[in-house]
C-alpha cells in the first residue's frame, strides 16, 4: 500500500491530548463525584458472583465489574479509570484499522477527532463498565482482526477475531448487529469473498461458539436476560413512537460525533481536509462502508418493523464504527499540520480544561449531584450500626429500590448480597435459605415496592420503618439524602457466613 507524501502528526502531541481527555472524568470522579452511578453500582453488585447470566444483560460487564471490586473496590474513581483503560484498548484498535486502510497522516488525526467526543470524556461518570460503552473496546477490535485476517490468513488475526466476538457477545447481544454487517460486506466485496473459503474463519466462528457456550447454557436454566432483551420492543407502537425512536438513533449518533465531526467539517471548509480521490486500499474501505451500511439498514428494520424501544446512548458503538467509515474518505492537505498541531489541539485541550474546571467548581460549591455524591459510605454504616445493636449476625441481604439498594448495599460489604426486588427472580445467586437464615435490610418506601413486599420477601415480616439522614459528599451545598429501610431479622445465626460486615467493624 501505497502512502501519501504528507507530513504527520507528532505522536507524541496527540497521545497527550487523548491521554488528557480519557483521565479528565477520572480527575472530576477524584475531586467531585466519589460515587459511581446507578449502573456501575448494578453490574458490581452482580459482579460479585461471576455470574454467567445476569438478570438484565450478559454477564462481561458484571464480570469486569466484579473484578475491578475484588482487586481496586468500587470507588467511582476505581471503576472510572478501569472503563478508561478499556477505552484506551478502544482507541489503540480504531488507530490501528485507520492505518490499514490509509496513511499515518489521517490515522493519527482522525483518532485525535474520535479520541475527543463529548462521550469519551464525559459518559463515563455516568456509565462506567456499562455494556454500551464497553463496545467500544470489542468492536473496533473485531474490525481489526477481521481486515487483518483478510491480508494475512495467519491463524493468530483468526483467533482474535473470533475471541473478541464472542467478548462483544457476551457485553451485548446487539454485537450480532456488527457482525452481521460483516458477513454482509464480506460478500458483497468480492476480493473478501475468498473468506468463506478459508478455515480461519469456521476456526474463528467455532472458538467464538465455544466461548459463549457456557452463557447460553445459563441462559437456558435462566432466561430473564432474553427476557429483558426482548422486553425492549413494542411491534404495536404507532407511528409517533417509531418517528420518536427514529430521532433518538440520529441524536445519539450526532452526539457522540461531536466535536469531532464538526472539526472535521471546518477542515473541509477551510481546505485543510479533503475527500479521498485515490483508489489505494478502496476493497478495505469499502467493506467498512459496507458494514455500516448493512448495521444502519438493520437498526431501521429493528426500529421500524420490530419496534426496538431505542434510547440514544444506543449508539455509541454504532458512531464509533461510523467514524470508522467515513475518516478513511477524508484526507488531510496542504499546509494542513500547522492548523493541526497549533490551533487543533490548543482547542481541544483548552476546551476540555475549561469544561472541568467548571464542572468540579460547580458540582463542589454551587450544585450537587444526588447520585454520584450520595454517602453511601456513610449510609451503610450507620444502618449496619443499627442492624448490629439488635441482632447477632448477618444481613444477609440488603433488597429494595435500584438506586439505594445497590449504593449502600455494595459499601455493606462482600458477605451482603444486594439485590433490586425486580431482579430477584431473575438472578441465578439469589438464596432464599440464606435470606431467611441471615436476615436482610429491605429499603425502599414506594408504593410499588409495598405492592410487592409480601411476594418478594416470601411473608417475612419487616421491624418498623426506620430512616437516616446524611449530607451530600464532595459539595458545600447543604443538601442531605435520606435512607429509609426495615429489618428482616434473622432466623438462624449458626452459619459461618452470616457473620457482621466487615464494613460494620472498626468505625
Amino acid at each position: 500500500m501505497t502512502h501519501e507524501a504528507s507530513p504527520t502528526l507528532l505522536p507524541g502531541r496527540v497521545i497527550a491530548v487523548l491521554a488528557f481527555v480519557l483521565l479528565l472524568p477520572v480527575a472530576l470522579a477524584a475531586i467531585a463525584f466519589p460515587t459511581a452511578m446507578y449502573d456501575t453500582r448494578e453490574l458490581i453488585a452482580w459482579g460479585r458472583h461471576f455470574p454467567l447470566v445476569t438478570p438484565d444483560h450478559p454477564p462481561m460487564m458484571a464480570w469486569i465489574g466484579g473484578a475491578i471490586d475484588l482487586l481496586f473496590g468500587h470507588s467511582a474513581v476505581a471503576v472510572v479509570l478501569a472503563n478508561q483503560i478499556l477505552m484506551a484498548i478502544g482507541l489503540a484498535y480504531f488507530h490501528a484499522v485507520l492505518r490499514l486502510v490509509g496513511p499515518r497522516s489521517s490515522a493519527w488525526l482522525f483518532t485525535l477527532l474520535y479520541g475527543t467526543t463529548f462521550y469519551l470524556a464525559f459518559a463515563p461518570l455516568s456509565f462506567a463498565l456499562n455494556a454500551d460503552i464497553l463496545q467500544l473496546t470489542s468492536w473496533p477490535a473485531i474490525v481489526y482482526y477481521c481486515l487483518r485476517a483478510a491480508r494475512t490468513n495467519r491463524w493468530r488475526d483468526w483467533l482474535g477475531f473470533g475471541a473478541w466476538s464472542a467478548a462483544a457477545l457476551l457485553t451485548k447481544y446487539n454485537a450480532a448487529i456488527l457482525l452481521a454487517g460483516l458477513g454482509v460486506a464480506m460478500v458483497v466485496e468480492p476480493s473478501f469473498r475468498i473468506m468463506w473459503r478459508r478455515p480461519g474463519l469456521y476456526a474463528a466462528i467455532a472458538l467464538g461458539l465455544v466461548l459463549v457456550a457456557p452463557h447460553v447454557a445459563a441462559v437456558l436454566v435462566h432466561g430473564q436476560a432474553v427476557s429483558y432483551g426482548l422486553a425492549h420492543f413494542t411491534p404495536a407502537g404507532g407511528a409517533w413512537k417509531r418517528l420518536v425512536d427514529i430521532g433518538q438513533l440520529l441524536l445519539g449518533h450526532a452526539v457522540f460525533l461531536l466535536p469531532g465531526a464538526i472539526i472535521a467539517l471546518i477542515g473541509l471548509k477551510q481546505g485543510n481536509l479533503a475527500l479521498r480521490t485515490d483508489h489505494d486500499a478502496q476493497a478495505e474501505r469499502r467493506v467498512i462502508l459496507a458494514m455500516n451500511i448493512a448495521m444502519q439498514a438493520a437498526l431501521l428494520v429493528l426500529v421500524l418493523i420490530a419496534g426496538l424501544d431505542y434510547i440514544f446512548r444506543f449508539s455509541a458503538p454504532y458512531a464509533m464504527m461510523i467514524a470508522l467509515g467515513l475518516a478513511p474518505l477524508l484526507r488531510p492537505i496542504g499546509d494542513w499540520r500547522p492548523w493541526a498541531e497549533r490551533r487543533l489541539i490548543a482547542v481541544l485541550g483548552g476546551l476540555y480544561l475549561a469544561i472541568g474546571v467548571i464542572v468540579a467548581t460547580v458540582y463542589t460549591v454551587f450544585a450537587s449531584h444526588s447520585a454520584m455524591q450520595e454517602p453511601i459510605e456513610a449510609g451503610a454504616h450507620a444502618i449496619l450500626e443499627d442492624w448490629n445493636k439488635q441482632f447477632p449476625c448477618g444481613p444477609a441481604y440488603f433488597i429494595g429500590g435500584r438506586q439505594k439498594v445497590y449504593g449502600v448495599g455494595i459499601e455493606a460489604g462482600p458477605q451482603v448480597t444486594a439485590l433490586f426486588y425486580r431482579d430477584i427472580a431473575g438472578a441465578a445467586w439469589f438464596d432464599r435459605d440464606k435470606l431467611n437464615a441471615g436476615g436482610a435490610v429491605v429499603m425502599d418506601g414506594s408504593a410499588e415496592y409495598q405492592s410487592h413486599l409480601q411476594n418478594y420477601l416470601f411473608g417475612l415480616p419487616p421491624t418498623p420503618e426506620r430512616s437516616v439522614t446524611l449530607p451530600l459528599r464532595r459539595t458545600l451545598k447543604p443538601k442531605t439524602f435520606t435512607y429509609v429501610y426495615h429489618f428482616i431479622p434473622p432466623a438462624d445465626c449458626s452459619r459461618a457466613d452470616l457473620r457482621h460486615p466487615a464494613a460494620a467493624k472498626g468505625h
